[in-house]
């Protein structure tokens, strides 16, 4: 479990990339939650639940820019970090982004990301 007893977040709308990053992390003791769109996203942040996320920005219904844009409008979900998983080669001015890591995604590169914001997992 990661500390605090809340869960990494992946958002992405690619059902494969969700359950491979999933994998990973759950093989390293980490609880890991998933949705595949900005939406429900949000919805789980308002829970209180979610340590990290890792997102995707491109998906259909609520991308990744406008969950980044609603993040910031609402209190207190803007203190959850968020680490942006793209195949774009680089993203310029993303609102609130801790980090940027670009598919495919290497999986050493994606866990040392994720213990420095989450720590090693309990």
């Amino acid at each position: 479990m990661t500390r605090g007893g809340r869960s990494i977040l992946v958002v992405d709308d690619d059902a494969r990339v969700r359950e491979a990053v999933r994998a990973l992390l759950d093989a390293d003791g980490y609880t890991v939650a998933t949705a595949a769109d900005g939406a429900e996203a949000i919805e789980r942040l308002r829970a209180g639940d979610v340590r990290l996320v890792l997102l995707d920005l491109a998906m259909p219904g609520m991308d990744g820019w406008q969950f980044l844009a609603r993040r910031e409008t609402e209190s207190g979900l803007a203190r959850t970090p968020v680490v942006l998983l793209s195949g774009l080669p680089f993203i310029q001015d993303a609102p609130g982004v801790a980090d940027f890591i670009r598919k495919p995604i290497e999986p050493g590169r994606l866990l040392d990301c994720v213990r420095r914001f989450c720590g090693e997992p309990d």
